[in-house]
């Protein structure tokens, strides 16, 4: 095997940066497996990318010891199903390539560049690709083709550091290479993995045959640069695809923040509530004419490029110490759900707006963003906490039946 220059190197922790940090949370993600696991996996995977940017060493191997944990914990997760198993199975594999690469350990005898191969090798194909094979629902018998070639391909690494010698491990690799080759190109054949260049499924048969046959290949840099770029950028396409057009479960969400105290707080920040200036203050477009909050009121808002949030009012509850709006999207929202906010004055004096969200992603661009959007929600109803804090005082609003 030849070796890997600078930019060989520089592709390769790219690659296995991207895989990191985004294959693992995106295939449970698409699979709807491990939520927990997921929220956790950045405090696995980031001492792990800092690891990538440190020279090899004992302090680099230590930050990937996070991530081998996470992924021990990955085929506990998704031991149920053959393929899936599997495909979990690669992930302990490739993140103890990436320790023994970031330490500095030529373990059973590998090289640097091979053990960092690896961990690229099994994360992209070992779990990317054979998960995007799961979620075809194939139950054809060409869907183990690919798994088997994986191993294949591992079982020609091993080959070369025994007295076979490399020659016979190229074999091995050059077998399992067509293997897996013929495994993914049934599998996009089969309807899911069209983001699966053949263009770089070739280029891979080259090489190995390359290292058997004098025909003409790519050197290795080469390859990182092409093929393995490539396939991961492929498999990420296809992963974030498959995750956002599962179906898309609901979450349910509550705030409660302090906003001042007495009656005159209560009645100004529920005049704002209801004529939509804590919306307009918050940073929701809202024209000046909607009227102010009824039963049945059909209203949108904006937070610009051209995104209407069409809403319908629920809910309007006016009591001496409790004022009530609860709406919820109409279609072409965002988002399906309702919301429900609530300014209350309290027996201590203190006034405070709580809302309760109950939502789903509906458009994809909101899909895309699905784990940051509660923090974006968290941060909105920050804001109209603010605003209702410092609202000047205003006019009572008259609350009138609604023209639908």
């Amino acid at each position: 095997m030849d070796r890997l220059t600078t930019p060989g190197w520089i592709g390769l922790y790219a690659v296995v940066g991207a895989c990191l940090l985004l294959i693992v949370p995106l295939g449970l993600g698409a699979l709807g497996r491990g939520r927990g696991l997921v929220r956790c996996w950045p405090a696995a995977a980031g001492p792990a990318v800092v690891a990538l940017l440190l020279p090899r060493g004992w302090v680099a191997g230590l930050l990937c010891v996070p991530y081998l944990a996470g992924c021990l914990a990955v085929p506990v997760v998704l031991r149920r199903e053959r393929l899936t198993a599997f495909a979990a199975a690669c992930l302990p594999v490739a993140a103890v390539g990436l320790l023994a690469e970031r330490a500095g350990v030529a373990l059973f005898g590998f090289p640097a560049g091979v053990l960092g191969l690896t961990a690229a090798h099994f994360h992209v194909a070992g779990f990317g690709a054979l998960l995007l094979i799961t979620l075809t629902g194939s139950r054809r018998w060409w869907r183990f083709l690919a798994p088997v070639g994986v191993a294949v391909v591992g079982a020609g690494f091993l080959a070369g550091r025994t007295p076979l010698g490399q020659r016979a491990g190229d074999v091995v690799e050059l077998a399992g290479a067509a293997v897996l080759t013929a495994g993914l190109w049934l599998a996009v054949a089969n309807r899911f993995l069209t983001a699966l260049a053949v263009l770089t499924m070739t280029l891979a048969l080259l090489y190995a045959a390359g290292q058997v046959l004098p025909i003409p290949h790519l050197d290795l840099t080469w390859m990182v640069l092409t093929h393995g770029v490539l396939n991961a950028a492929a498999v990420l396409t296809a992963l974030v695809v498959s995750w956002v057009r599962r179906p898309q479960p609901w979450s349910a969400h509550r705030w409660s923040h302090r906003i001042g105290a007495g009656r005159e707080r209560f009645d100004t920040a529920s005049a704002a509530l209801l004529g939509w200036e804590m919306h307009r203050r918050a940073g929701a477009h809202v024209t000046p004419d909607t009227p102010a909050a009824a039963t049945g009121l059909r209203m949108a808002s904006s937070f610009g490029f051209g995104l209407r949030e069409p809403c319908e009012v629920l809910e309007v509850v006016r009591a001496p110490g409790r004022t009530v709006m609860h709406y919820r999207a109409l279609p072409g929202h965002l988002f399906d759900g309702d919301e429900r906010f609530t300014v209350r004055l309290d027996d201590d004096d203190a006034v405070r707006l709580e809302v309760a969200v109950r939502s789903r992603p509906v458009r994809l661009l909101v899909r895309l963003f699905g784990p940051v959007v509660p923090l974006i929600q968290w941060l909105f109803i920050a804001r109209c906490a603010a605003v209702l804090r410092r609202a000047p005082r205003s006019r009572p609003v008259v609350v009138e039946p609604a023209v639908r």
